[in-house]
């Protein structure tokens, strides 16, 4: 029995390279191309919705003639349905209105905290640096590509690397 338990923890001591390869593949999709990822992630969600809404049909034909499934899972499975279709068409316009709510609320807290700390005479410290950050993201949300996704991007390739630089040490 000792002999297993040494086995398990020298196993679980070794170090793999699946992890940093699966960060850095995710971060460099996230930096680069975060607004093609959002996209997919609604057409994976919708995808998602519409085997849901498959599911409940199913059930439906299945137990139809038990009260409890009368008419619940049929409505569930057709609104499911037409929802995980309207999500995948509508992918796209999502992406950008989830852009432009982003960026417009990153602007509207940096601007109002940077304001609070004008008037506070509070702004020759770092949170005034911190909030123009804030308001430079809400823009380049709104005009280039979903600013926090390409921070998270960033940050998984940076933890990618370490990983790396781990292994090799």
């Amino acid at each position: 029995m000792k002999v297993e338990v040494t086995k398990k923890a020298q196993g679980a001591n070794q170090k793999s390279l699946v992890i940093p390869i699966v960060y850095l593949l995710l971060g460099l999709i996230l930096a680069f191309k975060s607004n093609e990822a959002t996209t997919l992630l609604f057409w994976i969600i919708g995808l998602f919705v519409i085997v849901y809404g498959l599911k409940n049909l199913y059930l439906y034909w299945k137990n139809k003639e038990l009260l409890q499934y009368k008419n619940i899972n049929l409505s569930i499975a057709i609104i499911s349905i037409v929802i995980g279709v309207l999500l995948m068409i509508l992918a796209s316009a999502l992406e950008i209105g989830l852009r432009y709510v982003l960026g417009f609320f990153l602007i509207y807290f940096g601007i109002s905290r940077l304001l609070t700390s004008i008037t506070l005479n509070d702004y020759m410290n770092i949170s005034s640096l911190s909030n123009i950050l804030l308001i430079i993201m809400g823009i380049f949300s709104i005009f280039v590509s979903n600013a926090i996704f390409v921070v998270v991007g960033w940050l998984l390739i940076l933890n990618a690397a370490l990983l790396f630089w781990d292994y090799i040490k």
